[in-house]
Parts: C-alpha cells; structure tokens; sequence
C-alpha cells in the first residue's frame, strides 16, 4: 500500500466571508448555517480601549469576522445577503489575477508614456 504525500497540498481554502456588528444578526446567521450544513468560524476582534470605555452595558453591539470554505461562498451569500447587519467582504475574482491585471496596466500606462 502507498502513502499520500501531503508536503506539496495546501488544505486552507478558508476565506474571510463578512463582518458582524450586532449579536442579534451573529444569532441569525448562525441558526440559517447550522440550519443548512455551513461550516464557519468567528473570528472575535479586540476591542479598543475607547470602546470599552464608550460602550453602553447591555448594547448589541459586537464587531467579529466570519470565515467560510470557499466552496460554500455562494451557497452562504444566498441564504443571509438579506440580513442588514452584516458588512460582506470582497470575495470576487482571483487575488493573483487581479494583481497581475494591476501590474498589466501599469505596464501599459508606462507604454503610453513611452510614446509621448
């Protein structure tokens, strides 16, 4: 029997999907991923030390960041675009596609200097 190699795979297809202000929409898009097999995980942020300072006892608000499988993005956005509390990242497209666009097109930009 062979073994796998896994030296070469990378296994980290988890993505940062949106921001969460209030406890109240964290508690309803957790019920909507747990209600349709979506696995997540919430990434608390820290808070400054002006907003523990300013911030009311008893109040809804929360900052922390969900991450998803990237498989699952487009599942996921259907199912909670509508909840208003959420802050959704930019998860359109390629990070190496669109630097290797930027760097086309400074490359152009210096072309048409060139012409001048």
């Amino acid at each position: 029997m062979s073994s796998i190699l896994h030296e070469s795979q990378n296994f980290d297809n988890e993505i940062v999907f949106c921001n969460i202000l209030s406890q109240r929409d964290k508690k309803e898009l957790e019920r909507i991923f747990l209600k349709n097999r979506i696995s997540y995980y919430i990434d608390w942020q820290k808070q400054s030390l002006w907003q523990r300072l300013f911030s009311r006892k008893g109040s809804d608000r929360i900052n922390c960041f969900v991450k998803i499988n990237r498989s699952e993005v487009e599942k996921a956005y259907g199912l909670v675009k509508n909840i208003q509390g959420l802050k959704f990242k930019d998860i359109t497209g390629d990070t190496e596609r669109r630097a290797v666009t930027k760097r086309a097109l400074m490359d152009e930009a210096e072309d048409l200097d060139d012409d001048e």
